[in-house]
């Protein structure tokens, strides 16, 4: 009888286990960018007044349409300045570029910045 309950309250516990371990699996891959992946998205800009993760020059932060933010490292003067822009004048900008690491975090280096009308 004992050998019996064990596996019950085991098969219990896998079966209320299996759920959560899977929705882990996968908000760990959904969350984690790979370093060297394209990136597009538009969004309001943030601006901080100090250097993130400890990169210089490495100050806004892109606010997606989904809620997200991401960080954002621009990688010409023109895209420094449509940043600052838009982060005054809280316009919506397409951010386009390439996923970095480092040891502190992820972020977007851009390849391109627009204003979207």
């Amino acid at each position: 009888m004992k050998i019996v309950f064990s596996g019950l309250a085991a098969f219990a516990l896998l079966t209320l286990a299996g759920p959560t371990i899977q929705a882990a699996e996968k908000s760990s891959d959904t969350k984690t960018p790979k370093a060297g992946e394209s990136f597009s998205k538009n969004g309001t800009v943030i601006k901080n007044n100090v250097d993130i993760c400890i990169v210089t020059g490495l100050r806004w932060a892109l606010h997606s349409e989904n809620g997200e933010d991401v960080k954002v490292y621009p990688k010409t003067k023109h895209a420094t300045d449509v940043l600052d822009r838009a982060a005054k004048n809280e316009s919506t900008v397409r951010v386009t570029g390439t996923w970095k690491q480092t040891a502190e975090c992820h972020y977007v280096e851009t390849s391109k910045v627009t204003v979207v009308k």
